[in-house]
């Protein structure tokens, strides 16, 4: 007998091992509309430039600040699967991050924070 006999009975049971993203739907509130994740990653650019700036060599620590941020944001899509939902945590996190590494200018990170969450719960 080869393994399909096995598999049979997961195929039955599929839909209930998965639940059907429960976890989604409670963090929906976070997730901006589509022309304000727009503008958040303006914001999210601005942030990742400060970063970069701040760097002993800012011709040098723009472009990478920029590029890490590019993987991060990469990284955070494929570990949440929702793209809308990768979007919200990665304005969160470059914002926590700006706030925190920052110190001179911590009211740009703070800000990112405070417009992402205000544009999930209004748009």
């Amino acid at each position: 007998m080869g393994p399909l006999p096995s598999l049979v009975p997961l195929v039955a049971l599929a839909p209930d091992l998965v639940p059907p993203r429960v976890w989604l739907d409670r963090l929906a509130l976070l997730v901006p509309g589509g022309k304000a994740t727009r503008w958040l990653l303006l914001a999210d650019l601005v942030c990742l430039v400060v970063l970069g700036r701040a760097a002993p060599w800012p011709l040098v620590g723009v472009p990478i600040a920029v590029g890490v941020g590019f993987v991060a944001l990469n990284l955070v899509g494929m570990a949440v699967t929702d793209f809308y939902l990768g979007l919200a945590l990665f304005h969160l996190a470059v914002g926590v991050t700006t706030a925190a590494v920052f110190r001179r200018a911590r009211w740009v990170g703070v800000t990112l924070v405070a417009l992402a969450l205000a544009l999930g719960v209004v748009t």
